[in-house]
C-alpha cells in the first residue's frame, strides 16, 4: 500500500508524567520542562532579565535561553 511521504519531522513525546500549559513567563516554575533545539529541557533555575515580563532559564547541558513570552511549557504533576 502507497504511503505519503511527509517532510516534517516525527513529533517527538512529551515527557512522562508531565501536564502542558500555555504559560507567561513569570508563570514558569524550576522543574518544568521547555521544548527547544528539539529536546524536552528541564529548568534548573531561572533569573530576572529585567522586567517581569522576561525570564532567563537555566538548563543542565545547554546554554541559557530568555523566555520573551508566554509558550506551552510542560508541568510535573507532582508540582501541579
Amino acid at each position: 500500500m502507497y504511503e505519503r511521504r511527509t517532510t516534517e519531522p516525527t513529533p517527538v513525546p512529551a515527557p512522562l508524567g508531565t501536564v502542558p500549559g500555555y504559560r507567561q513567563p513569570s508563570d514558569v516554575h524550576v522543574g518544568d520542562f521547555v521544548f527547544l533545539d528539539g529536546l524536552y529541557l528541564r529548568v534548573r533555575d531561572m533569573r530576572s532579565a529585567g522586567t517581569a515580563g522576561h525570564r532567563v532559564l537555566i538548563f543542565d547541558r545547554h546554554s541559557p535561553w530568555v523566555m520573551k513570552e508566554s509558550a506551552t511549557t510542560y508541568r510535573p504533576v507532582e508540582l501541579l
